[in-house]
């Protein structure tokens, strides 16, 4: 292990060069981006070797992409600055109401909406509607005009004949909202996630002390020998997948994709906040032709709330060469409510764990966490090496899950239950404790004993209603 730590810190130590200084409320792109005189986008600050510092407490509705050997961190005083991706409606009397109860606006009058400009057709696919005033999440995406019948339920679509949104040749030109009142009189003021990726392309870099919120993509994806710290993202994916041959949505929180070629290899994140994402908070995952082998890649310290799983990893070679991982872990962190991620679409894979190995793998361990209120493992057949972790589970939620053969579930119905899932699995150092979703003292002991720097932040959330139909057990 120390070897692996030196390899680690050694392969994330770079020498930066100029310092850029950006301000999306003060600065203007024709300043030389001095601390006296800062750039206002982060599009215009050089890619290469520059120390980039965002302002706090500015909001930036563009992304961050392409950074070779640089830094980014945040100067000044107040709240990490924000890479946002939420289309703003300022024109409220914009909503026309259709048959039903559904109310329509039409995402390319730009003159309608600020915050993130969607430049391509595909940035309206839209992950969720979100209420900025009232931090209310309407994310239950339909896949038919028809199946709109909730409401809350919504659909985007250039025709509302449309049964194809995931082809390249949508366009996305008119959300379908149903309400029982105009949206407009309501108390609020909504955002859409656009079809993006907040942090993306990074090679050789360090970035720290910022926000992520309202991508309909992922949060980070594509990065190489990059370390990530203190780094709060919430509120993404829910966008469909484009060209994917059936209708099926998608996001994650931090994403490394594992190919044959160019692996998203030697990254470490550590000390993060990861909150409501349609998918993963995090993940390890490819699928392609010849040898896969994850390398160096770290989540330790981190905090989830709300995702639908707090970590995912699976390879999976077409042409069954090797595959596998090296120096991998997802260890330390802290896991709440997983499961229960926002977006109102409910699936069994709903776990803190969530593998689709095919084959019996090492080179990865899911250690020393704590994980309160979700389910624990869902696998296909292989899981990874689990060691010392603190699972608080309620009544009847399932310790081991595999959709695809549905008998071999374990359900956290007893002790006799825990003590037979770590036979199975012989993970005998968890240590695994039902509780009741309306524990809450035991809860809030929790967070007072591992999150004591954002207690305050966590107890505005209501503790996670666990439903058992979800699962459609019999």
């Amino acid at each position: 292990m120390l070897k692996v730590i030196i390899f680690l810190l050694v392969s994330i130590t770079f020498s930066f060069g100029k310092d850029v200084y950006i301000s999306s409320s003060t600065g203007d792109d024709a300043n030389d981006g001095s601390i006296n005189a800062p750039l206002k986008t982060i599009s215009s600050a050089p890619k290469n070797n520059v120390n980039i510092f965002l302002k706090r407490g500015d909001v930036f509705f563009e992304k961050c992409w392409n950074f070779t050997n640089c830094k980014i961190d945040a100067y000044g005083k107040g709240d990490k600055p924000m890479i946002c991706g939420l289309k703003i409606l300022k024109n409220k009397s914009v909503w026309i109401r259709q048959a039903n109860d559904i109310w329509r606006i039409d995402l390319k009058n730009r003159k309608d909406f600020e915050g993130f400009v969607s430049t391509t057709d595909k940035e309206d696919n839209i992950g969720a509607i979100y209420d900025i005033t009232n931090d209310k999440v309407y994310g239950h995406l339909v896949h038919r005009y028809s199946a709109i019948n909730n409401y809350g339920d919504f659909w985007v679509s250039d025709n509302i004949k449309r049964k194809n949104v995931q082809s390249k040749k949508e366009t996305f030109k008119y959300l379908f909202f149903r309400s029982k009142e105009n949206p407009a009189k309501m108390n609020s003021q909504f955002g859409f996630s656009t079809y993006n990726c907040g942090l993306r392309n990074l090679k050789n870099c360090t970035v720290k002390n910022i926000a992520i919120k309202g991508f309909a993509l992922h949060g980070i994806a594509k990065a190489w020998n990059c370390k990530f710290q203190n780094i709060d993202i919430d509120l993404i994916g829910g966008g469909v997948q484009l060209s994917y041959p059936s209708w099926v949505r998608l996001g994650n929180g931090i994403e490394f994709w594992i190919t044959e070629k160019d692996a998203c290899n030697n990254n470490i994140v550590e000390n993060c906040k990861i909150s409501r994402t349609y998918d993963c908070g995090t993940t390890i995952q490819g699928v392609s032709n010849g040898d896969l082998i994850a390398k160096n890649i770290v989540f330790k310290n981190n905090y989830f709330f709300k995702c639908r799983q707090a970590f995912e990893h699976f390879l999976i070679s077409k042409t069954k060469e090797k595959i596998g991982y090296e120096n991998c872990e997802f260890s330390n962190n802290k896991c709440f409510d997983i499961g229960d991620n926002e977006f109102s679409t409910p699936e069994c894979r709903d776990a803190n764990l969530l593998s689709y190995e095919t084959r019996a793998i090492s080179g990865l361990s899911i250690k020393n966490n704590i994980f309160w209120g979700g389910n624990y493992y869902s696998k296909q057949q292989h899981p990874a090496t689990l060691e010392n972790n603190t699972v608080y589970i309620f009544k009847g939620q399932y310790l081991i899950n595999n959709r695809y053969n549905p008998s071999e579930t374990i359900w956290a119905d007893s002790e006799q239950d825990i003590e037979k899932m770590k036979e199975q699995y012989g993970n005998k150092s968890d240590k695994i404790i039902i509780v009741s979703p309306s524990d809450i003292h035991m809860r809030e002991k929790i967070l007072r004993e591992s999150f004591a720097e954002q207690k305050s932040e966590i107890q505005k959330k209501s503790p996670v209603k666990y439903r058992r139909d979800f699962f459609f057990r019999k």
